[in-house]
This record gives structure tokens, sequence and C-alpha cells, in this order.
């Protein structure tokens, strides 16, 4: 599996020397979205040609335990591999969820508990760890996003906080609060771009509560906002995230 240079795209366009809102769309347009575009492609190509009998055998499985329609997902047997041949089939699935799929937000988080856990020698014990703040930072973003097209964001804003408390998150947590600020403004970017490749993901039922009618003469109210608002929250959220980045580059 051909993973993504621990180098931010930022860094090696030489993002310091992009001084307007303007100058980082355009990067994104013309460098980032291409790039993400291109890995959801080599997602897609493994997974329409698994490695081994035993990779298709696991990703068949996992496609049994999954229907996005009602939030079902095997989100515990993906990030509980004890082995490393079993955490790397198990995170190319999440990858190809995510990038190809546009899965739900907690895909991301999965997917970066796993990355967090990867290694790929003695001498190179960060190889992965970029990758899983960029993913992180991903899945906050995504379910900040989701949550907002329900009216009832209760269960959006208890899934930002238990997957904030989860142990196994607390290295990446950690790294993340220490980055230089430049390092972790331009991994939101690159959170901020894969979003924005990706585009919106649908409704989601099992993330918004049904609300119940005030009284039982009266109209319920509605489960989601409308999709105009939504769709205003969303632009502006993503511009707001990105200029604020801009300014710590």
């Amino acid at each position: 599996m051909k993973w993504l240079a621990a180098a931010l795209l930022w860094a090696c366009l030489g993002a310091a020397q992009a001084t307007s809102f303007a100058d980082i769309q355009r990067i994104k347009s013309t460098e980032g979205i291409p790039r993400w575009r291109e890995a959801a492609e080599r997602t897609r190509a493994l997974r329409a040609a698994p490695p081994t009998d035993a990779a298709a055998a696991a990703w068949t499985s996992l496609d049994a335990e999954t229907d996005p329609q009602v939030g079902k997902a095997p989100l515990d047997q993906t990030t509980g591999a004890l082995n490393s041949a079993d955490l790397l089939v198990n995170a190319s699935w999440l990858r190809w969820r995510v990038l190809s799929e546009n899965a739900d937000a907690r895909y991301s988080f999965a997917y970066a508990m796993d990355l967090a856990r990867m290694r790929s020698g003695t001498n190179n014990l960060d190889n992965y760890d970029d990758e899983a703040v960029i993913f992180f930072f991903h899945a906050k973003l995504a379910l900040t996003l989701d949550g907002m097209r329900c009216t009832d964001r209760s269960k959006a804003e208890h899934l930002q906080t238990w997957y904030g408390g989860l142990d196994r998150l607390q290295p990446l947590l950690q790294k993340a609060a220490r980055m230089p600020l430049p390092d972790k403004s331009a991994a939101i970017l690159e959170a901020i771009t894969m979003e924005e490749m990706l585009g919106e993901r649908p409704a989601m039922g099992w993330l918004c509560p049904r609300r119940s009618a005030e009284a039982p003469s009266s109209t319920a109210p509605p489960r989601y906002l409308s999709i105009d608002a939504w769709r205003k929250y969303r632009k502006d959220l993503l511009e707001q995230l990105t200029r604020n980045a801009l300014k710590n580059l």
C-alpha cells in the first residue's frame, strides 16, 4: 500500500509564500484536491485487486458489517488488530472507506487510531504520525459538519467528547498539541482539502436523534436543518478555518 508522504503538501509547495486566501484556494484546487483524488483512486484500485486472499476475505467480511443507512460500522474490528499484518489490512480498508466511499467521521477517527499504531522500523518511529494527525483533524471536522445537519446535535457533541477521551487516541492528541503552530495549521489545511475533495455526505438519521412533538396535537419539530442553511454553514466554516490556518502558516 502506498501511503502519503509524511511531508505536508503546504510545506512542499512553499505555502509560506501564500499570503492570501485566494493563494490558498488556488493551491487547494491545483495541487491539494487532485492529490487527494489520486489517493482515493489508489484505494479503489487496491480494493478491486486485494494483495492476498486473506485481505480479500477480511475486506468482504468488513463490508458485510457495514450499513451507512443505519450507521452500522465494524469499528471495533478495525481498530482491535493485535499484529502488524492485520493492522495493515484493517487500515487499508478504512482508508478506502474514507477516501473512496466518503464514510462518516467515525472511520477517520478509526483510521487515525490505526495509523498511530503503525511503525515501519526502529529508525522511523514517526513514519505515519503526520498522516494520523491529518485524519484526526478530518474526523473532528467531518463530525462537526455532519452534526450541524441535526436540529438536535447532542449525539454529535457526545461523539466528539467520547473520541477525545479514548485512551487509544491520547498519544495522538498529545502529539497534535505539541506541534509547532505552522505544522498544525498545515495539517488542518490538509484535512480541509480532503473534506473539500470528498464533498457533502448525506444527512444521517443515526447521528440526528428524531425529535418528538411537544404535544400530541402539534407538528413535530424538524429533524434536520434546511439544506440551504446547512450548506451555507458548511461553506462558511470551511472558509473560516482556512483563513485561520493561513494566518498561522
